[in-house]
C-alpha cells in the first residue's frame, strides 16, 4: 500500500493511502491530545469528549451520525489514550466520500448540548463503574496511581467527581485548546480514484485554530514502590512495571526484544517455569508499552494464593539466570520471528494498516518509526540482548499485587520486599492438475474438493499476503456429550496441540515459535478441531505438525492434568463472575433437555472422571467414523494443498454421512430469576428460545439484532443516551445448528435495575405489537449488506464463515444464500413472523444486589 502526506488549504494535514480496487475504505481523524493534557479539575475529559462528539451537529443532530453510517453498513467509533485520540469510520467504498463528510462534520461542528451532557455523565459513570468491577482494569489503575508520574498517573476515564460534574464550558475550552488544526491529522485510506472529490469535501470544513499541545514525557517514580490491594477475586495477580526508553531511542528495540523473549509465549523461560513445568501459575506474559516520549515494561502473573511463595521463587530465579547467564539463540530467534510476523498479520486489512500509520504519526510523529523499529529488532544480536537484562533489572521495580478479599496484605509484603532487594543486588551482566471441485457461485476464489467420501477440503485462494490459515473440523462437540461426559470434547481438543507421536510438545512449540505460527484448538457445540495461522514459506513443515497432531496426538497424562487444573480454577473463578452466572442460568433454562445446556468446559465432577484413555478412544473413533473438513485459505496453489491433505489422510477410511437426529429442547415458561451478587452493576438478560440454524425465524432474529445494534439503534438511544441506564446494552443472538436463543443483555447500575428491565420490555412490547416500519426494514437490509463487505477481509474471516456450514452439509455458499434470503425477504412476511416469534415465553435473569421492587415480567400477549 502506498501513502503520501499533504497539507490542504484548510490547514489540515492528510495522509492519503491508495489501495486501488479495494471494496472497503477507512477515514480516521487523529488528535495528539489525550488524558495526559488534563489537570485535576477535569480528569477524564478527553474520554468524555469522545462520547460528546457523537451527540450530533446541526447538520446531523442526535444519533444521526451513527444512524447514517450504520445505514450503509459502516462502522463508526473512537478511542482515547494517554497521548492521542482517534475517531474513525470504516465503510464500503461507495460511501467513502459520505464517510469523510460525516467525520469532518462531527469533529468540526459539535454542539455539546446541555440536554445531551446530563445523561452522558451517567453513561460514562457506568463505564467507570464497570472498570471498578473489572479486576484487571482496577489493578492497572492502582499501579498507575502508585508509580506513574504527571499526566499519566490518573485513569483515562477520570473519577466519579469529575465525570458527574463536567460542564459545557469545560468541554468547549478543552476542545478548543487541544482538538485543533495544530494537533490534528486525517488518514484517508481506500481506492483514491476520486481523490480530488475527497479533498474538496475535507476542505469544506475547518477545525479550530490553535497551538500545538505540549505532551509530557512519561516516567515512573525513581524509587521502587510496592502496593498490595484486595479485590473480590479467586486468584492473585502480580504486576511488575519497569521504565523503558522511548521507542525512538537506540536501546529501545534491544530492550523490547530482551523483555519479550523472557516472558512472551509458551516457550519463554518464565512461562515454562511458572506455568508449564509445575502449573504453579495460570498465566504469565511480558510486554512493552510505548508512549509519545517514554515507555514501560510490564510483567503479569496470575496464580492461586497457595502458590505465592513458589511463584516469587521461580520469578527471582529466572530473572537471575537471564541477567547472569543470558538466553540462548533460539529464544531470541523465536521472538524476532514472532514480532515481525505479528506486524505482517496486523496489516492484512485496510483499516488495521491505516491504524498502524495513524498511531505511529500520532505518537512519535514519524510514519516510518514502526518499520525502523522492526529493522533494529532484526539486527539485534544475542550478545546485545543479554546485556540488556542488567540494564532493565538495574532500574527501580514497581510491584503491585492483587489478592482475594479474605487474605491479609501484611502476609504478602515481606516476600515482595525480599524479591525487590534480591533483584537490586544482581550482577550486571509442479504441473497444474485438473481437479474435480464444487465451486462457489458467489466467491470465484473458493471451492470444495472431496478427498474421499466423508472427508472434504475447502480451499480459498488469497494472494494478498504470503500467509495462510488452515482449519480442521470433525463432527462432535457439546451436542454429543452427556452429564457424565460433559467437558470431554473441550479436554480432548485441548490435547490435540500438545505434541504427537514422534515429537514432544516442547519441540513442537519450539518449531512453531521459530516460524511465528499460531496453532490452536477449539471445541464448539457441534464440532471440534484445530486452527493454524502461519507464513506460506513454512507450509511444508507446518502442515506436517498440523496433520500429525490431528491424526496421532500423544495425549500425555501430564498435559491432561495441567489442563484439568486450569479448568478447575476457571470453574472456581467463575463463581465470582456475575456475567458468567447470568448467562449460565439463562443457558440452563433456554436449553433444558438438550446438551447445549451444558458448560463447554464441563463440571468439576465430570472433568475429574475423564481419563486419558477416554480421550484417545473417542478421538480415534471419530477419526474412523465422523465426517471431516479441512479448510485452507492462503496464497498456495490448490494442488499443493490437496497433495498434503491426501498424503496425511491416506490411512483414513471413507465414511458415510449420517443424518443425526437433533435432541429436543424443553419449551420455556415465563420466568423471572434473580441471583444475589454484591456488585455495583446488575447483569440483566431477557431472552426467548429460537429454533435450529436454518429456521426462517432466525432470519428475522438476525435482522432484529442488526436493528437493535449500534449507536443509533432504538435500544442504544433509549436506554443509554436518553435515560443513562447503562454503558453496555446489546441484543444477543446465539444461533446454533440444533437450537438457539435471542434476547437483550444489559449491565446497569444496581439502583436502576427495575427501570432498565422496564425499558427493555417496553421496546420488545412495541416491536411485538407494531413490528418495524418499512424504512427500518429496508435500512436493515442495507446495513447487513454493508457489514458483510467489511467483515470478510482476512483469511481467518473466510475460514470461519465458510467452514461449519460446509461441514454440516449446508454448502460452501450458505453464508451468501442466507444473505440473499434477507435481500429477497418481503416486508409483509417479516411483519408476520416478528410479531409471532416475539409472542413466545421469555425469561428474565438478573444478577446483582438485592432488588427492592419485584422484577417486571416480560410478557408480550
Amino acid at each position: 500500500m502506498k501513502y503520501e502526506i499533504e497539507k490542504l488549504n484548510n490547514g489540515l494535514e492528510v495522509i492519503f493511502v491508495d489501495v486501488p480496487g479495494n471494496t472497503s475504505a477507512s477515514v480516521q481523524i487523529w488528535f495528539r491530545a489525550g488524558s495526559t493534557l488534563e489537570d485535576e479539575s477535569n480528569f477524564g475529559i478527553a474520554h468524555f469528549l469522545e462520547h460528546m462528539f457523537f451527540k450530533g451537529t446541526q447538520k446531523r443532530p442526535g444519533a444521526k451520525i451513527a444512524h447514517d453510517v450504520e445505514s450503509f453498513g459502516g462502522e463508526v467509533n473512537a478511542f482515547t489514550s494517554f497521548d492521542y485520540t482517534c475517531y474513525y469510520i470504516n465503510s464500503p467504498i461507495a460511501y467513502f466520500n459520505t464517510s469523510i463528510d460525516i467525520i469532518m462534520d462531527m469533529v468540526s461542528n459539535p454542539m455539546f448540548n446541555q440536554e445531551d451532557l446530563i445523561p452522558e455523565r451517567e453513561v460514562v459513570f457506568e463505564e467507570y463503574r464497570r472498570s471498578q468491577d473489572n479486576p484487571g482494569q482496577f489493578s492497572f489503575q492502582r499501579i498507575q496511581e502508585m508509580s506513574f508520574n504527571g499526566g499519566y498517573a490518573h485513569p483515562i476515564l477520570g473519577n466519579e467527581q469529575t465525570i458527574k460534574n463536567f460542564t459545557q464550558k469545560q468541554l468547549i475550552e478543552f476542545r478548543n485548546n487541544h482538538y485543533n488544526n495544530a494537533n490534528a491529522f486525517l488518514v484517508v485510506a481506500g481506492d483514491l480514484k476520486n481523490k480530488k472529490k475527497y479533498i474538496k469535501t475535507i476542505e469544506s470544513y475547518e477545525l479550530p485554530k490553535g497551538k500545538l499541545s505540549e505532551r509530557p514525557s512519561f516516567s515512573l517514580h525513581k524509587k521502587s514502590t510496592i502496593e498490595i490491594h484486595k479485590k473480590d477475586v479467586r486468584m492473585c495477580q502480580l504486576t511488575m512495571a519497569i521504565e523503558c526508553p522511548p521507542m525512538k531511542s537506540e536501546g529501545a528495540a534491544g530492550e523490547d526484544l530482551a523483555y519479550n523473549a523472557l516472558g512472551y509465549g509458551e516457550t519463554s523461560p518464565l512461562y515454562k517455569n511458572l506455568v508449564l513445568n509445575n502449573t504453579i501459575a495460570n498465566n504469565c506474559t511480558s510486554s512493552s508499552m510505548f508512549f509519545a516520549d517514554g515507555g514501560i515494561h510490564f510483567l503479569r502473573i496470575n496464580f492461586p494464593k497457595e502458590n505465592y511463595q513458589k511463584v516469587m521463587h521461580e520469578l527471582e530465579k529466572t530473572i537471575s539466570e537471564a541477567t547472569t547467564v543470558g538466553l540462548k539463540e533460539n529464544d531470541i530467534k523465536k521472538i524476532k520471528n514472532q514480532y515481525v510476523a505479528a506486524k505482517i498479520y496486523e496489516k492484512e486489512s485496510l483499516e488495521s494498516y491505516a491504524f498502524s500509520l495513524g498511531s505511529s504519526y500520532a505518537g512519535a510523529k514519524d510514519l516510518e518509526i514502526e518499520q525502523e523499529f522492526i529493522n533494529k529488532i532484526k539486527k539485534t544480536s544475542l550478545k546485545e540482548v543479554n546485556k540488556k537484562y542488567s540494564d532493565i533489572f538495574g532500574r527501580s521495580l514497581h510491584l503491585s499485587l492483587q489478592i482475594p478479599n479474605d487474605l491479609r496484605p501484611q502476609d504478602f509484603k515481606p516476600k515482595l520486599v525480599e524479591f525487590k532487594n534480591k533483584i537490586a543486588k544482581l550482577k550486571k551482566n509442479q504441473k497444474e492438475q485438473t481437479i474435480k471441485a464444487t465451486k462457489s457461485k458467489y466467491d470465484p476464489a473458493t471451492q470444495i474438493v472431496e478427498i474421499k467420501p466423508g472427508i472434504k477440503l475447502l480451499y480459498r485462494y488469497n494472494a494478498i499476503t504470503p500467509t495462510f490459515v488452515m482449519h480442521a473440523y470433525l463432527k462432535g462437540g457439546l451436542a454429543d456429550e452427556s452429564t457424565k461426559t460433559n467437558g470431554i470434547y473441550s479436554l480432548m481438543s485441548s490435547q490435540l496441540t500438545k505434541g504427537y507421536k514422534g515429537l514432544s510438545y516442547e519441540k513442537l512449540k519450539l518449531d512453531l515459535d521459530n516460524k511465528s505460527t499460531m496453532f490452536n484448538n477449539f471445541s464448539g457445540k457441534n464440532a471440534y478441531g484445530m486452527t493454524m495461522h502461519g507464513q506460506s514459506e513454512y507450509f511444508s513443515d507446518l502442515s506436517k505438525h498440523f496433520f500429525k497432531s490431528l491424526i496421532s496426538p500423544s495425549f500425555q497424562a501430564k498435559f491432561l492434568a495441567h489442563e484439568k487444573k486450569l479448568i478447575f480454577r476457571t470453574i472456581e473463578a467463575n463463581k465470582s463472575d456475575p456475567t458468567r452466572h447470568c448467562f449460565n442460568e439463562a443457558t440452563n433454562l433456554l436449553f433444558k433437555g438438550h446438551p447445549y445446556a451444558f458448560s463447554t468446559i464441563g463440571t468439576e465432577k465430570s472433568v475429574k472422571s475423564i481419563k486419558k484413555e477416554d480421550l484417545a478412544k473417542l478421538h480415534e473413533k471419530n477419526l474412523k467414523t465422523k465426517e471431516m473438513l479441512v479448510t485452507f485459505c492462503g496464497d498456495l496453489p490448490l494442488d499443493e494443498v490437496k497433495e498434503k491433505v491426501e498424503f496425511y489422510f491416506e490411512g483414513l477410511r471413507p465414511r458415510k454421512g449420517k443424518k443425526k437426529e437433533a435432541k429436543k429442547v424443553v419449551p420455556i415458561k415465563t420466568v423471572e430469576k434473580h441471583i444475589d451478587f454484591d456488585r455495583e452493576q446488575t447483569q440483566i438478560l431477557i431472552a426467548t428460545q429460537t429454533k435450529k440454524l436454518t429456521a426462517k425465524e432466525n432470519v428475522v432474529f438476525k435482522m432484529l439484532t442488526t436493528h437493535l445494534s449500534g449507536q443509533s439503534s432504538e435500544l442504544f438511544v433509549d436506554v443509554r443516551d436518553r435515560k443513562g441506564l447503562c454503558y453496555v446494552a446489546q441484543p444477543i443472538h446465539m444461533n446454533a445448528l440444533e437450537a438457539g436463543y435471542w434476547g437483550i443483555y444489559m449491565a446497569s447500575g444496581h439502583d436502576k435495575t427495575v427501570e432498565a428491565i422496564t425499558a427493555i420490555n417496553s421496546i420488545l412490547s412495541k416491536l411485538q405489537k407494531e413490528g418495524l416500519s418499512k424504512s427500518d426494514f429496508d435500512r436493515i437490509k442495507m446495513m447487513i449488506d454493508g457489514q458483510n463487505q467489511l467483515n470478510l477481509q482476512v483469511n481467518d474471516d473466510y475460514a470461519n464463515v465458510y467452514s461449519v456450514p460446509a461441514l454440516h452439509g449446508l454448502g460452501v455458499d450458505y453464508f451468501y444464500k442466507s444473505n440473499e434470503e434477507i435481500r429477497n425477504f418481503k416486508y409483509e412476511d417479516f411483519q408476520k413472523i416478528i410479531k409471532k416469534v416475539l409472542k413466545q415465553n421469555w425469561i428474565t435473569i438478573t444478577v446483582g444486589k438485592t432488588i427492592d421492587n419485584s422484577i417486571p415480567t416480560t410478557i408480550h400477549p
